[in-house]
């Protein structure tokens, strides 16, 4: 009895699925040699806002019943005001993070910049690895610029990152992009 064609198929698509990433890579086969999420730094973390928020909440409730006490009254209505601009200071502070996301991936094939903006990711750089340079501009100790630069066009990253951490990103980037022009491109 012989198989029928399905049965055929199926089998070797399912042995193709079980092989393991090494048996399966072909030149066609993308290796990934970076792959970074660029995020703000944060220097309190949610739980510390709330943290924070409460200390605060708590000294105005104390004020406020001191005030009330010696009779001060319209004290109150201008503590809960200035409870009310820090509560929403820390929540403009905590949204902004959420909007402030780049990822960063360099294949053998392309050097990719997803940006997160209001909740949804999108593509705003895709060049080869062979026809894109890192540039770092440290006309500003303090600040240096990160740009991936490609046919006259450049984009600044890492923008949300401090000195060091730019100029960390920026030597993975260049070894990154290295590595995969040495895959497409051996010497």
């Amino acid at each position: 009895m012989s198989p029928s064609p399905g049965l055929a198929t199926e089998d070797r698509l399912s042995h193709i699925n079980a092989m393991s990433k090494d048996e399966a890579r072909s030149p066609e086969t993308t290796h990934i040699y970076l792959d970074r999420r660029v995020e703000p730094n944060r220097s309190l973390t949610r739980r510390g806002m709330f943290v924070v928020l409460a200390i605060v909440a708590a000294f105005n409730l104390f004020t406020t019943v001191f005030m009330l006490v010696i009779r001060a009254y319209p004290a109150p209505i201008f503590l809960g005001a200035d409870m009310a601009a820090i509560s929403l200071a820390f929540l403009a502070m905590d949204r902004r993070h959420l909007h402030r996301i780049e990822h960063i991936r360099i294949s053998s094939h392309r050097v990719e910049v997803l940006r997160r903006t209001k909740g949804q990711e999108g593509p705003v750089w895709s060049t080869a690895p062979g026809f894109t340079r890192i540039e770092v501009d440290r006309s500003d100790q303090d600040r240096p610029v990160v740009r991936l630069a490609s046919a006259g066009r450049t984009l600044e990253i890492a923008a949300e990152l401090g000195a060091e951490g730019r100029t960390r990103l920026a030597a993975d980037l260049d070894d990154a992009i290295r590595a995969a022009r040495s895959e497409r491109y051996p010497l």
